[in-house]
């Protein structure tokens, strides 16, 4: 008598899921709706088990059943999911997991760059002499806030709702502090400390719920990634000097 198949448990199914970043497992793919697939058949494995399954949509599951993709390629895709350390994740990892950390230091890196501009666009009407600002300013804060808005989408698009969410907030922080400088809002430049630290928790509990949504989508702990991008080594980085009078001595 033929065993009879039994559901995949709730517990796998949700780290199958998670391990794929709730797309299909095939990186050149990574649609949906989603299917569990066992890469041996179940007919001769008879069990459910965690290496052996993989997360597809429809059509690349029907095209595995066909043949169209072989055994070993699906092994492959399946190798392609794990992620040794997520703090040190390369460049051309082409996995899910890792294409979601990429995107995460990325947006970290567009928003830095578009609060550094804020920050020099509210100098300058502090302390200019002039009507307006230099236009350099404006369309730099303006280009800023653009591609910032580009790495926040392309994050929520490969993280899902919750992370899109989160990030969302902290895009409508600095959205809201920009408007402020350009509608010369005295709230953008005259806080009283207390308002001056609430408004600083405001941004970094953002940064939190963002980091914590991250690392459920990856199954990790928050203390597993780092909140910030872990700092380059200079190691195999030409020396470059700079002045000619040797004004300033640099420690080594």
């Amino acid at each position: 008598m033929a065993q009879k198949r039994t559901s995949v448990p709730r517990p796998l199914a949700r780290q199958l899921f998670v391990e794929a970043g709730h797309r299909c497992a095939i990186p050149t793919c990574r649609a949906t709706p989603l299917e569990i697939a066992h890469i041996v058949p179940w007919r001769r494995v008879r069990r459910h088990e965690f290496h052996n399954m993989i997360v597809l949509c429809p059509n690349c599951h029907t095209r595995f059943d066909g043949g169209d993709i072989d055994r070993q390629a699906m092994l492959r895709y399946k190798e392609l999911l794990r992620l040794p350390d997520p703090n040190h994740v390369a460049p051309e990892d082409p996995s899910p997991r890792a294409g979601l950390i990429r995107a995460y230091r990325h947006f970290q890196t567009e928003i830095s760059g578009w609060q550094k501009t804020i920050t020099e666009l509210s100098a300058t009407f502090t302390f200019s002499s002039q009507a307006l600002p230099p236009t350099l300013n404006l369309r730099s804060c303006l280009r800023a806030a653009s591609l910032a808005r580009a790495a926040t989408d392309k994050l929520g698009e490969l993280g899902g709702e919750g992370t899109s969410e989160a990030a969302d907030h902290v895009f409508d922080w600095h959205r809201q502090w920009a408007d402020d400088v350009f509608d010369l809002s005295p709230a953008a430049f005259n806080r009283s400390r207390d308002a001056y630290e609430a408004w600083k928790e405001e941004r970094f509990m953002n940064f939190v719920m963002l980091h914590e949504e991250i690392c459920e989508a990856l199954d990790l702990e928050p203390t597993e990634l780092a909140f910030f991008d872990t700092e380059r080594s200079d190691e195999g980085l030409p020396k470059v000097s700079l002045g000619t009078r040797g004004l300033w001595a640099t420690a080594e």
